[in-house]
């Protein structure tokens, strides 16, 4: 079992990654700015093959500045923003990433409003949806992009896209599926009246298999280990929301800790 930790955390405009010890020294960190664009007003989108471009250079700078042997690394985290819109396409190539800054589908949301959506909706998953929203973002692409929509395999978040490129596995785990108002909360799975109070009970299928945070997602592939100096098999956990991992790192771990 190695001495260390990566940590790499994917959000909205930097990812980071950063090695601690098991006693939670830093011992180096890095980090890359990405670019987002906006093809039209409203519309906050990003390069996912730039992201996962800089995810392995920040890799490789970290464990450059840690001088440390990449065997030496016991598991890799992620966390990421929440919300927004990561997609893989049915071939399990990144298809589109929408920031949790988009706002194009406000006019669906008043519309939403107007026709009691929220009140089916927070019952289950205690959100009412709102434009950045991931199921929100899902339904705008179903009424205006039926191109796009055909193509969508798997619909997960900016951390589950770098543990999806770092380990093949295409998966999501509770903490940011119930931040997206996708999970019936109180039963911790996906529901079905739920997806159809959005319109999407078509899109079951879309959503990938759940696990808790701190299971193991997957392995680094030997094609990743050669790109960025980790060592192939190191596992790699489910990771967290941004929020939540904030708040773990804060020392709120238990009902009442806060």
């Amino acid at each position: 079992m190695g001495e260390y930790l990566l940590g790499l955390d994917a959000g909205n405009t930097v990812i980071k990654a950063v090695i601690f010890d098991r006693a939670g020294r830093e011992l180096a960190h890095a980090g890359e700015e990405g670019h987002s664009r906006m093809p039209q007003p409203g519309h906050v989108e990003r390069d996912l093959g730039e992201l996962w471009a800089n995810a392995k250079r920040v890799i490789r700078a970290c464990l450059d500045k840690a001088g440390i042997a990449a065997g030496d690394i016991a598991a890799i985290g992620c966390a990421g923003h929440g919300n927004g819109f990561y997609a893989l396409d049915k071939d399990g190539e990144p298809l589109i990433g929408i920031q949790s800054l988009d706002t194009r589908a406000t006019g669906l949301v008043e519309e939403w409003a107007s026709a009691g959506v929220g009140e089916r909706t927070y019952p289950i998953a205690r959100q009412r949806p709102w434009p950045s929203q991931t199921p929100t973002l899902l339904a705008w692409l179903k009424r205006h992009r039926p191109d796009l929509f055909k193509r969508i395999g798997t619909v997960f978040f900016s951390k589950d896209f770098v543990v999806n490129q770092l380990t093949g596995a295409r998966v999501s785990e509770m903490s940011d599926m119930s931040g997206a108002g996708l999970l019936d909360l109180a039963a911790r799975r996906y529901d079905r009246a739920l997806m159809e109070a959005y319109g999407l009970s078509d899109c079951m299928d879309m959503l990938p298999p759940l696990i808790e945070s701190a299971d193991i997602a997957g392995r680094v592939t030997e094609d990743v280990a050669r790109e960025t100096g980790l060592a192939a098999g190191t596992p790699v956990v489910g990771g967290l929301f941004d929020v939540v991992a904030s708040a773990l790192g804060s020392g709120v771990s238990r009902t009442g800790s806060a």
